[in-house]
């Protein structure tokens, strides 16, 4: 793995990382790499008792070949909170065939949404024993890269890929599945010369005795053979992903290249997808509609495929297999200076509480550039009906080049009384999984990367697109350019964003009783210098990153 693909993962996978002083050597029981365990539970996996760090002007990239399996059991982590303001509450369930077992997490040692507070330390040493550096983050058990370490248990990953959320998020799912392995986030970057290093991998005690780690298996060391990077590629290649002066911590891209990640999000020009979610890379396609199956309510692989299709039709669609679509108060509030054009931008998401999927698919006219949608329904995983929704327009522009959904939504600037100040431009919408709301819901979602989402946008020679929101995901665009709104003409003054999903009723829906929602905003300042101040929601500060990252 290049130095190229290190840092992209080290982005993904960041975590919240402190710097501790650096101490003596640690005294914790330290096992090899390569020593499995015989026994059930959560355990080191083994792994190679050399690893490979990629140098590369003065710095160290350190690589992640650290494993944590679950051999014998599953583990499942769901973390909630019923409001942006409440603390949150993490339990852990084993799972042993039929039998499950939960157990609520001491508050002491959840990080929010993240997962363990200050559960993974990392340190590396030189060939003397000299601590050149100590790093303790937020555990995951659940990041994007897992490996089967047992023929048993499922076939393929059942969790979602990561830990966190938004503001907004009310709730999260992590885990390692029975007979599979997560690799722990140990990706950073050390400034050294020295070649002869060891690092290792430490679970704190308190987190380790609540995951059941035993107490002569909560730390695997594995010495480092640092590689220069110049040698295995061209060196100018490297150097364009780092930025000039990197400092000690996690990896970074150049500034101004976006991660593989941001690459796949961003979609439009002047409203931009953001979140977690990767709508456009899949590498195990199942049923898009279910993750379930007999017995598990969330989860699951290797559903039906190839489905025959059902007729279209105007009968009202069960309730049970119909999206309930919820608007999210807007937030990451500011504004944006356009030559002598003042706009105030946003973030604006929509989320389905379910218990069905929203499926709109586009089938086109002809040659024309027009499609038109139909909203799917199912029930168990399987395509049950059908009904004209309404159209799919083709965007030429050079920044956009796909094609978007009409009148999904409707972003507004209002007085305090509801009357209307001025509309944002945005019109259209390519709908994505980007964020995880509430994965606890019935019927949620929680690995949408698996259901074959490559269709989603489409370019100018698509007959079909399908775009998909599934339970308990949602989708965040920011507002900006001329999809932010336009300042001119309006007065100092207290106003309210209101944004509004399915505002034309086109799709069907459980309810639309929360389909608007309002956030007040407080605009001030001169022309060519207008300000924004945005309130407390619930008693958060919305606008500034959550646990220290948006």
């Amino acid at each position: 793995m290049g130095v190229v693909t290190v840092l992209a993962l080290g982005l993904l996978g960041e975590g919240g990382a402190t710097e501790v002083a650096s101490a003596a050597p640690s005294t914790t029981a330290e096992t090899t790499a390569s020593e499995p365990s015989a026994q059930r539970g959560l355990r080191f996996a083994p792994a190679a008792k050399t690893v490979e760090a990629y140098g590369y002007d003065g710095y160290v990239y350190f690589d992640s070949a650290v494993w944590m399996a679950a051999y014998g059991e599953g583990y499942e982590f769901w973390a909630k909170r019923d409001k942006a303001s409440a603390p949150v509450t993490l339990t852990k369930t084993v799972i042993r065939g039929d039998e499950r077992t939960t157990t609520k997490a001491p508050a002491a040692i959840v990080d929010g949404l993240n997962g363990f507070k200050k559960g993974l330390t990392v340190k590396v040493v030189d060939a003397k024993g000299n601590v050149l550096i100590t790093r303790t983050r937020s555990l995951c058990l659940g990041e994007s890269d897992r490996q089967r370490v047992e023929p048993t248990g499922h076939t393929e990953p059942v969790y979602p890929s990561f830990c966190g959320g938004s503001w907004f998020t009310k709730s999260s799912v992590f885990g390692i599945e029975q007979g599979w392995a997560a690799m722990l986030d140990t990706f950073f970057e050390l400034k050294t010369a020295r070649k002869n290093l060891r690092m290792t991998v430490t679970i704190s005690d308190p987190v380790a005795d609540f995951l059941g780690l035993p107490a002569d298996g909560r730390s695997v060391s594995q010495r480092v053979k640092v590689v220069d990077e110049c040698e295995m590629w061209e060196c100018a290649e490297v150097g364009r992903e780092l930025m000039g002066e990197p400092a000690e911590g996690f990896s970074t891209l150049a500034e101004g290249e976006p991660s593989a990640q941001d690459e796949r999000r961003q979609a439009h020009s002047g409203s931009t997808h953001t979140g977690h979610g990767d709508a456009a890379e899949s590498t195990h396609r199942t049923n898009l509609f279910t993750l379930g199956d007999e017995g598990q309510e969330h989860g699951g692989d290797h559903p039906a495929l190839g489905q025959e299709g059902s007729k279209p039709s105007n009968k009202k669609p069960a309730k049970e297999t119909l999206p309930d679509l919820v608007s999210v108060p807007a937030w990451q509030i500011g504004t944006e200076k356009d030559g002598r054009v003042t706009r105030l931008t946003f973030n604006a998401h929509e989320w389905n509480a379910g218990p069905g999927p929203l499926v709109v698919e586009g089938f086109r006219r002809g040659s024309s550039e027009t499609m038109d949608a139909y909203q799917f329904f199912y029930r168990d995983g399987k395509e049950i009906g059908s009904t004209k929704t309404g159209t799919m327009e083709y965007h030429a522009a050079p920044e956009h080049d796909h094609w978007h959904f009409l009148d999904f939504a409707l972003y507004e600037l209002v007085k305090p009384d509801g009357s209307l100040v001025t509309t944002s431009g945005k019109q259209s919408w390519c709908l994505a999984p980007t964020d995880p709301v509430d994965l606890t819901v019935p019927g949620a979602t929680w690995r949408p990367e698996a259901t074959g989402l490559d269709s989603t946008c489409g370019d100018r020679s698509a007959l079909w697109l399908r775009e998909v929101l599934p339970v308990g995901w949602g989708d965040t665009y920011s507002q900006y350019q001329t999809q932010a709104f336009n300042l001119a003409g309006v007065r100092n003054g207290t106003y309210q964003i209101r944004i509004t999903v399915n505002p034309n009723g086109n799709l069907h829906e459980r309810t639309k009783s929360n389909n608007v929602s309002l956030r007040t905003v407080v605009i001030g300042g001169k022309p060519g210098a207008r300000t924004v101040q945005v309130p407390r929601y619930e008693g958060v500060d919305t606008e500034v990153p959550i646990d220290g990252r948006w």
